[in-house]
């Protein structure tokens, strides 16, 4: 009898190597890479060297897992300001451990996963949900920038700009990260968080940013090329 004793792989196995975070990273860089309206599911199962069977064993549709991209990081992102206010109490350590935590786990636990809402592309309950976290993130950053600015360990400024400014610079990380440049997350983390805390530090605590290579991340391809950004809307 044909192929007795060469039995195939049984799919539970090819699940069971499928973690959480692994298929959020690869749907993240498959969908920065093609864009959200152009990436499909079976690119990014492709990518994870599974069948798309075995992808909807894990997620319901495209748009779910977009939905879980935002989610996981925002996650990280509310755990990172909820440790540093308990673990730090001056309100430039708060917001350094923020960045550092946030940036690190972005890169690294989750190498670069999307944080960029694409238009039309979320439901309006889940635009809304993860809009909801995202304001809450936002009102415990600018919190950490005020708190700074009463206490005089900030330079007066506007916390909602400054705020702004955070976001829009983190958010535009997962655009030009690739694992395994010439920086380590923990090296990008920390250039990010001393170029914020030292702009707004009204007596500066370190002398330097952390000197080193193209804080590119790029490995031996290049930043990606300004055309290629119309992918976001």
């Amino acid at each position: 009898m044909s192929g007795v004793g060469h039995p195939a792989p049984p799919k539970p196995r090819l699940r069971l190597n499928l973690t959480r975070e692994k298929i959020l990273a690869e749907s993240a860089r498959v969908f920065n890479l093609r864009g959200y309206d152009a990436a499909t599911l079976d690119e990014i199962a492709q990518a994870l060297g599974v069948t798309k069977a075995a992808l909807y064993y894990h997620v319901r549709n495209k748009e779910d897992l977009l939905l879980q991209c935002h989610q996981k990081a925002l996650d990280i992102a509310i755990d990172a300001v909820r440790t540093a206010l308990a673990e730090a109490s001056e309100p430039d350590e708060q917001l350094r451990a923020v960045l550092t935590r946030y940036i690190g786990g972005m890169t690294d636990q989750l190498a670069g996963i999307v944080v960029l809402l694409y238009e039309g592309a979320l439901s309006p309950s889940h635009y809304h949900q993860i809009m909801g976290q995202r304001d809450e993130y936002e009102q415990m950053l600018r919190g950490i920038v005020e708190a700074g600015v009463r206490s005089g360990v900030f330079v007066p400024c506007d916390s909602r700009l400054i705020g702004f400014a955070i976001l829009g610079a983190l958010n535009w990380i997962p655009r030009w990260y690739k694992p395994g440049g010439p920086r380590t997350p923990k090296e990008i983390a920390s250039a990010f968080s001393e170029y914020f805390v030292r702009g707004l530090q009204t007596h500066p605590s370190s002398p330097a940013v952390p000197p080193g290579g193209s804080a590119r991340g790029g490995g031996q391809g290049r930043a990606r090329p300004v055309t290629d950004l119309g992918l976001v809307r």
